[in-house]
């Protein structure tokens, strides 16, 4: 099966100085600034039987506490030009359809409206639920009766992956079918806190696994939300500095998949086309032209990862800010202007410019500086509250200080009274810890062999408690 083919990995080290593509963002320094762009990934043949023996199960609280555009100048389209064009729309919408169409299903979102609340409102808010579906945008807060769990960076490391969704009790604990996985943590609602991506060869099985976990999860009242991290915008700006060799040819051969089902214009770059020459027809189709295997990679991923490409579409329907009941999820932090812009903006501009959405309004512009762009206090990028051990008390006050505002701020403007933030994308040496006396906790634990390949570590919030699970533990359902 096309599945489980997405699941391999191998052991390699990877020295790439340079790219060809660059990001619009500017880094800023961190874990994502290797100088010279040394990527380094252990094999899986690592992984050892004792690896398996943690300290506990569960931890409770005892720690501080610009769019590129395609197409040239408007002409005169023939009708066989039409044509084709629409067929190359189709196949390229069947092709993300084959990715993306299970991820925010709202087939299983509960019983139909009742048919006594007036019939001119329901039909106003059906239309309004429908247009919400067509648009598919992130929805910005989520309210569960059960558990939630948060997991953090996993970075194309599938098997580590696996372990983090076990300990989660979401994923069974025999279960290594890479085909249908099954769900098993009932009504709980799991969160993934972004950077899927890079450093590791398995990013795309990774998608897959969590997308079919969401849809087996909805049907038992549960859910899977995803974060975009910095390392999804990289690789949607085409800056593949951080992408192992076995990930360039999962994605080579995951755009062949799509190309073997709808053919080339399924995938952006995959068609190659030329004037003819004297002896052919004028615009007639040719072959892609033969290229070393490196650049078909390239050239694969530039196809599934650029903005409106199938696997961007996917992304696009991820979050960048996320709130559940009391706690708000973002990659790398908030500050008040973020809240006072509007989280919602904030997620459906990143949408809009990963599904390939000219972008011309400037709060649009705007809302994308805030939320992905190169500023230090960027969702994607912020690291004030990733730091595990501030130097000086001042820096602790400060950061908390922020952190403290930015709450009360989502209470004013959205009017969700929230308790904490949970991050990812600063890797904590010593595990997932707090701060602030809980009011932000960080669970980039720096899992994959593409980082650290540290012990997986889960966050599992239960109304008011919140724990550090090590080891897998059972799950309960919670009672309605």
């Amino acid at each position: 099966s096309f599945t489980s083919s997405f699941t391999s990995s191998s052991s390699f080290t990877l020295r790439q100085k340079n790219s060809a593509f660059r990001s619009p963002p500017r880094r800023r320094r961190g874990d994502d600034d290797d100088d010279d762009g040394v990527i380094s990934v252990v094999g899986m043949a690592l992984e050892r039987d004792d690896r398996s023996n943690d300290v506990a199960s569960r931890t409770p609280i005892v720690n501080r506490c610009k769019t590129i555009t395609r197409g040239g100048n408007p002409t005169s389209v023939s009708p066989l030009d039409h044509h084709r064009r629409a067929r190359a729309s189709r196949k390229k919408r069947a092709a993300v359809r084959v990715f993306a169409s299970a991820t925010n299903a709202t087939d299983d979102d509960g019983p139909a409206a009742d048919n006594n609340n007036g019939g001119g409102e329901e039909k106003n808010s059906n239309a309004a639920a429908a247009k919400d579906k067509k648009t598919n945008y992130p929805k910005l807060h989520v309210q569960t009766s059960g558990r939630i769990v948060a997991i953090g960076d996993l970075h194309g490391d599938i098997q580590q992956a696996r372990r983090a969704l076990r300990i989660a009790g979401v994923l069974g604990k025999d279960d290594n079918d890479h085909v249908n996985p099954r769900w098993v943590g009932g009504d709980t609602i799991l969160v993934q806190v972004g950077d899927v991506l890079d450093r590791g060869d398995d990013e795309i099985g990774i998608l897959i696994l969590l997308q079919k976990l969401g849809k087996e999860a909805r049907k038992v009242g549960g859910d899977v939300f995803v974060l975009n991290g910095n390392h999804e915008i990289l690789n949607i700006s085409g800056d593949f500095r951080y992408v192992s060799r076995g990930a360039f040819h999962e994605s080579m051969r995951f755009s062949d998949h799509l190309v073997k089902l709808f053919g080339k214009d399924a995938v952006p770059g995959r068609r190659r086309r030329r004037r003819s020459s004297s002896t052919e027809e004028d615009g007639e189709e040719e072959e892609e032209e033969e290229m070393d295997e490196w650049r078909k990679q390239t050239n694969a991923r530039v196809g599934l990862f650029s903005p409106g490409g199938p696997l961007a579409q996917q992304l696009s329907m991820h979050h960048t800010v996320l709130i559940v009941n009391d706690t708000v999820f973002a990659h790398g932090g908030l500050v008040p202007r973020h809240v006072d812009f509007g989280l919602d903006k904030l997620n459906r501009s990143v949408s809009e410019w990963m599904r390939g959405k000219r972008i011309e309004d400037e709060e649009t512009k705007v809302a994308l500086g805030m939320a992905i762009g190169g500023v230090k206090d960027s969702v994607v990028w912020h690291r004030a509250y990733g730091t595990e051990h501030y130097p000086t008390n001042t820096e602790r006050t400060t950061a908390c200080t922020l952190l403290s505002r930015t709450l009360d701020k989502i209470n004013e403007v959205e009017g969700i009274p929230v308790k904490r933030l949970v991050v990812g994308h600063t890797p904590q040496m010593q595990g997932a810890n707090c701060e602030c006396d809980g009011k932000i906790w960080r669970v980039d634990v720096g899992m994959s062999f593409g980082v650290l390949g540290a012990n997986p570590q889960v966050l599992e919030i239960i109304g008011d408690e919140v724990n550090i699970l090590t080891r897998e533990v059972p799950v309960t359902m919670s009672k309605l």
